[in-house]
């Protein structure tokens, strides 16, 4: 009886390594990911002075650095980003979008979302929806795009990679926020 739990207790432990060790970057997967964010806050910084008076200024922004977004009819899109007060990572976001409506086509973009209160940021940590009726026609390639309020404490830009896409639709998008471990 007493080999049995050792070997199960053996087991469990080689396990949880396991699974501990799949979860671990190396230091320079860790670097590349940090610099794929910081290049996409100084992208939107060089083509817009606004975001770079937005990236001092708010509270909290929320960075994506790709995007990917695709619709034939029914469509949806799926990016990961982190979120950010004042400079410092504070946690990671996943947003899902689903839309229904007259559409066409896929397009990468990268996007961030400023928060200029506390507050605005807490309510985004909470909720995690926002509606999104949209009309666009995106261009295989194309610069950043003019900010949409959703409220006057938030702001949206969005850089448009490739792609073309035409889409007169409705939908939700879904922001799942994780505090960094």
């Amino acid at each position: 009886m007493l080999k049995k739990i050792l070997l199960i207790l053996l087991t469990l432990s080689a396990l949880s390594v396991l699974v501990l060790a799949e979860d671990e970057l190396t230091q320079e997967e860790k670097n590349k990911i940090n610099l794929n964010y910081n290049k996409t806050i100084k992208s939107f910084m060089k083509d817009n002075k606004i975001v770079t008076n937005l990236v001092y200024d708010s509270h909290a922004y929320v960075v994506f650095p790709s995007i990917g977004k695709g619709g034939l009819i029914f469509g949806g899109a799926y990016g990961e980003g982190r979120a950010y007060i004042k400079g410092f990572w504070v946690g990671d976001v996943i947003l899902k979008q689903y839309t229904v409506g007259l559409q066409a086509g896929g397009q990468s973009y990268s996007e961030i979302i400023f928060f200029k209160t506390e507050d605005a940021f807490e309510k985004f940590k909470k909720d995690g929806f926002e509606d999104s009726t949209q009309s666009s026609i995106v261009p295989i390639y194309s610069g950043v795009s003019s900010d949409v309020d959703f409220a006057k404490d938030v702001q949206v830009y969005t850089s448009s990679s490739a792609g073309l896409m035409l889409e007169a639709t409705t939908g939700a998008q879904n922001f799942t926020y994780t505090p960094k471990k």
